[in-house]
Parts: structure tokens; C-alpha cells; sequence
């Protein structure tokens, strides 16, 4: 029979294993966590090597939508100018409706 105070030993280095286990692995998602939270690159994706054609492409959707606002304030401001814009509208939509 083992001596009890080698299978204490034995015991307490096993649960002591488990606790680094644990603590790591609670390392490991604080610090993805925080990763994600800062906005650091995320290691499996790769690396970016200049600029991105979608990222180009955000940029002139952002200025289409700017330009759209633009209009569409600007027309609401002018009172002329959103009869014309509400006619034409109109007429549109019924000549798409009528096919």
C-alpha cells in the first residue's frame, strides 16, 4: 500500500496542475477579450498589406451618402425646389406603375 503522505503529495500536485490549467486558460480569454476590446489584430487572421479595395469602396459609399443628405436637406429647405422634386417624383413612380 503507497504511503498515504506520497498520495498526499501526489494529490496535491495534481489539483495544483489544474489550477495552472485554469488560471491560464482564464489568461487566454482576458486577453482576447481585451484584444477585441482595444482592437488589436486577432492572430489567425492575416496581416493587412496596404490598402484594401473595399476599403476604397467604403469611402465613396460614405461620400454618395453624404452627398444623398446633402440633397435631400437642401431640397427640404427650398420650398420651389421640393414642388418640382415631389412632381417629378410623381411622375416616376406612376410611369414605373403603369410599366
Amino acid at each position: 500500500m503507497p504511503d498515504p503522505s506520497w498520495q498526499a503529495r501526489q494529490q496535491a500536485q495534481q489539483a495544483h496542475r489544474i489550477h495552472q490549467n485554469h488560471v491560464r486558460h482564464h489568461q487566454e480569454l482576458h486577453d482576447r477579450a481585451r484584444a477585441r476590446h482595444t482592437g488589436a489584430s486577432r492572430p489567425h487572421r492575416p496581416a493587412s498589406h496596404g490598402p484594401v479595395r473595399g476599403a476604397r469602396r467604403g469611402g465613396r459609399v460614405g461620400l454618395l451618402l453624404l452627398l444623398g443628405v446633402a440633397a435631400v436637406v437642401h431640397v427640404a429647405l427650398d420650398p420651389e425646389l421640393r414642388s418640382t422634386v415631389g412632381t417629378f417624383v410623381r411622375d416616376l413612380l406612376s410611369a414605373v406603375q403603369s410599366g
